[in-house]
Order: C-alpha cells, then sequence, then structure tokens
C-alpha cells in the first residue's frame, strides 16, 4: 500500500457542492425572514378616514365623467359608469346636472356639466345638504 505524503490543499467536489448548497439555504432563510416581517408590515396601515374615502370616490366620478364628455355627449350608460351608485340626471338647456348619492350615509353631491360638452369641458361638483329621491 502506498501511503500518500503531501496532504491535499483543495476542496473536494461534494465539498464544493455542500458549500453550495448551504449557502443557498441560508440566503433563502434570509429572504424568507424578510419577508415574513416587511410584507406584514406593509399592510397594517391604518385605514382611511370616512371623510377620505368619500373624497376619493367623489374624484373618481368627476374624472370619469370628465372622460366620458369627450366624446361630445353624455348618455346614461357613461353616467352610471361614472357614478357607480345610486344616481340621478337632469338635463336642461345649459347643463346637465347629475346628483350622486355615495355611502355610508345619505351623502351627495351635484355635478355640473357644460351643455357644449366641448372636449376640454370642466365637470364641477358640489355637496348638497340634501339627497333628492335617486335611481339605481
Amino acid at each position: 500500500m502506498t501511503q500518500e505524503s503531501t496532504k491535499r490543499t483543495r476542496p473536494t467536489t461534494a465539498g464544493c457542492a455542500a458549500l453550495a448548497v448551504t449557502a443557498l439555504l441560508g440566503l433563502l432563510i434570509g429572504v424568507g425572514l424578510f419577508v415574513a416581517y416587511a410584507v406584514p408590515g406593509f399592510f397594517d396601515r391604518p385605514q382611511p378616514s370616512a371623510q377620505e374615502r368619500l373624497a376619493k370616490k367623489v374624484g373618481l366620478t368627476e374624472y370619469r365623467l370628465r372622460q366620458a364628455v369627450q366624446d361630445g355627449r353624455l348618455t346614461d350608460e357613461e353616467i352610471e359608469h361614472a357614478a357607480g351608485t345610486q344616481w340621478h340626471v337632469e338635463r336642461e338647456q345649459e347643463a346637465t346636472r347629475v346628483v350622486v348619492g355615495y355611502e355610508p350615509g345619505p351623502t351627495c353631491y351635484r355635478f355640473d356639466v357644460p351643455a357644449s360638452l366641448e372636449p376640454k369641458a370642466t365637470v364641477d361638483g358640489e355637496r348638497l345638504e340634501q339627497c333628492p329621491a335617486l335611481q339605481k
């Protein structure tokens, strides 16, 4: 039997593979721990106030009505899409008035759309003290 007189100084293939697997597992555990702590913290935000939610709904309705009048007409289907909830429309000579009711509670806004219905038409929203009868 021959005896090796020199010691090996380079790692074996099995040793390299074991080191790579250990490093990969350590990385996966680190990423998993980071996600476990970071993601729930992101979703633990306080709920927005009722007024903030209402303001967002009103802003979205106003935006959708502005988009709807860009083609030069304002149909009931476009109003229904813009309002998304209870609404009522009054078409007059000088303007179209859309009244929209929002939840929670009886909160109503009136949106005035000019009769010209040009692409750059402005839509003005105003909060009403009382809500008229609305349709769905």
